[in-house]
């Protein structure tokens, strides 16, 4: 056989290649393992700073982009050069090692939901890698490859948007559930007003007297079940409002009051606690509506907000009671706006005050 390795690749750096390939799969394999069942740590005994850690995690992503990269231009692209791909291989075999190793690196102490961004990232990257060297390994390149490739950058665009600490990680996820309070609103305001199917339409094959008798058989809506739904509304509206005085208050960068990285995980966590009881609520409405247990259910979701708002701190940062005593100072404004604690407790009552209604 030729030696021409532009075009004919030689069997022994084929047999290295497929190697090489293996070899970095195999890291793949071994950091995947590591990172979903947590069950290992970086073997570091010391906790290092989050700012130096979060630093080496991003540049280690963008060289894993880097080699992927080359990697397609090495045996992705025709013709192929193995002879380039081997020492790509290498580097991205330690690249990968160092990722999940940093990702592991992250303890508690930097927060439970950064630490938990930070591993789904990593993960992401790896699940991204292992298919694009399996078509590889299988002599597969071109279009495919490239495709693959492209979801590895993905991955790591993705993975160096990290959140810079403890309070953005868990923003972006107090975010993700403000979505599903959303779409629980809408599925209830829809069964206040739902959309009926028009006529307009013919159905053939006698379909459209099978709808009309099921539409027969139809539960209506009677005005206690739409005084429920309504009553419901309310009660969703307002813990969306105190959600986001949450937010303005308590996980912004400008927050009124002091937090540590635990207080900033707890509170996420209290906060998800109720989400499956807004679930169980809306399912509740079904009709005909079982009002006993929807304020069994009303009751258990003001326990958990009690839970959550008992939760927040009340210490105001240094700023704030700088600013407190510039109010206090100036007797010209008697009447002085709420503090954002004073506006939370406001808005938690008028929560209380709508379930009472129900």
């Amino acid at each position: 056989m030729s030696l021409n390795l532009n075009h004919h690749p030689s069997m022994a750096e084929d047999s290295k290649v497929r190697d090489a390939l293996q070899s970095t799969l195999n890291e793949i394999g071994k950091g995947l393992d590591a990172l979903q069942k947590d069950a290992a740590r970086s073997g570091l005994t010391e906790t290092i700073p989050l700012e130096i850690l979060r630093k080496d995690f991003i540049s280690v992503v963008s060289l894993i982009y880097n080699y992927s990269t080359r990697l397609w231009i090495a045996i992705g692209k025709q013709p192929p050069t193995p002879s380039a791909a081997l020492p790509t291989l290498k580097d991205l075999s330690q690249h990968v090692s160092t990722l999940y190793g940093c990702a592991l690196a992250f303890r508690d102490v930097h927060g439970k939901s950064f630490m938990s961004e930070a591993r789904r990232s990593a993960v992401d990257i790896l699940v991204a890698l292992q298919p694009l060297l399996q078509e590889y390994m299988a002599g597969k390149s071109g279009d495919n490859t490239m495709r693959k490739t492209a979801a590895i950058h993905e991955s790591c665009d993705k993975a160096r948007n990290l959140s810079l600490d403890a309070r953005e990680a868990v923003c972006k996820e107090w975010k993700v559930d403000n979505e599903t309070l959303k779409d629980a609103m809408k599925e209830v305001n829809e069964m206040l007003n739902p959309e009926r199917p028009g006529h307009d339409e013919e159905i053939s094959d006698g379909w459209d007297e099978l709808l009309d008798g099921e539409a027969a058989h139809e539960v209506e809506l009677t005005e206690k079940d739409r005084a429920a739904i309504k009553k419901v509304t309310v009660v969703l509206e307002r813990l969306v409002s105190y959600r986001k005085q949450i937010q303005k208050t308590v996980l912004s960068s400008a927050a009124q009051v002091e937090i540590d990285v635990t207080t900033y995980d707890q509170i996420l966590e209290l906060s998800r606690e109720f989400i499956p009881i807004v679930d169980d609520i809306v399912g509740c409405l079904d009709l005909p509506v079982e009002l006993d247990e929807l304020k069994q259910l009303v009751e258990a979701l003001g326990r958990s907000l009690r839970k959550l708002h008992n939760a927040i701190p009340r210490a105001p940062t240094n700023v704030s009671v700088q600013m407190d005593r510039l109010d206090l100072s100036d007797h010209s404004k008697p009447d002085q706006p709420l503090s954002g604690i004073d506006v939370l407790q406001s808005k938690l009552d008028d929560i209380l005050a709508s379930m009472q209604a129900i």
